[in-house]
């Protein structure tokens, strides 16, 4: 499996601060930077994306991105997310208004995109990977995702705070290779962390207690004014098999 989260800088740095994952070239896991990539044809090739939640970090770019691989037929981007967020998608970006409606041009044989939704815990297979969405502790509901291609598995988490079901569910997959969970604050902003559902250094390290298995960590999501405190403190922490994520750079399983 194939793992690169995707730059939002440029030139492209190790800073954050828009989320997009590209899995095996062809399938997003939200759309921060996506409709960026100035090689078209790479945005060409994704045809699902799945959405985390609605915050404008993960979305950003959603209407720019389908504007820019929309050809005119049946064949489209399928958009899969919980229920409510593809009705805040169509109803507060897509609504004639921010942006075109382009769920409502979607008719007949000439299609900008379609909408599946998702059921927690219930697995869906989209090309030649099986993605299970699972409940996190963000402060908005928010899906975290077990994508697995029958050889090697990853686990993208997304926003969240400490939460279990996640862990738990993750304790009984049949393999898993690495985790992508965030740290968004520093320890001195931990207050700031809770109220807003995100990690810190210190829960960072409480949760990665709860997953009793050997896998890599790869720490995403810090926030770009807070970087390197962040970066000094984990350090610190001295925790095993943890690494920062080096955003445009591919990760193989």
């Amino acid at each position: 499996m194939k793992v690169e989260l995707l730059p939002s800088s440029v030139p492209p740095t190790e800073a954050q601060f828009l989320v997009s994952f590209l899995v095996n070239d062809t399938v997003a896991i939200d759309a921060g930077p996506l409709g960026l990539l100035s090689d078209l044809r790479k945005q060409g090739r994704v045809r699902h994306v799945f959405l985390t939640h609605e915050h404008i970090d993960h979305v950003a770019t959603l209407p720019i991105f389908l504007e820019n691989v929309y050809e005119p037929g049946p064949d489209c981007v399928e958009l899969l997310g919980r229920a409510d967020v593809l009705d805040f998608i169509h109803d507060d970006i897509f609504n004639g208004r921010v942006w075109p409606d382009f769920f409502a041009l979607s008719t007949g044989e000439d299609r900008f995109v379609s909408g599946t939704p998702l059921v927690p815990h219930e697995p869906v297979t989209r090309a030649g990977l099986t993605v299970t969405p699972l409940p996190v502790s963000h402060c908005v509901d928010t899906l975290g995702f077990l994508v697995d291609d029958g050889r090697s598995a990853v686990a993208f988490p997304s926003d969240t705070g400490p939460t279990d079901v996640l862990w738990d569910r993750l304790a009984l997959a049949p393999r898993l290779d690495a985790v992508f969970l965030e740290v968004s604050f520093p320890n001195g902003h931990a207050d700031l962390a809770a109220a807003t559902g995100h990690h810190c250094p210190a829960t960072f390290a409480a949760e990665t207690a709860k997953l009793r298995r050997d896998v890599r960590w790869i720490v995403v999501h810090r926030k770009a004014r807070f970087a390197a405190e962040i970066a000094r403190e984990l350090v610190a922490l001295g925790l095993p098999n943890v690494e920062l994520v080096k955003p445009g750079v591919p990760y193989e399983f």
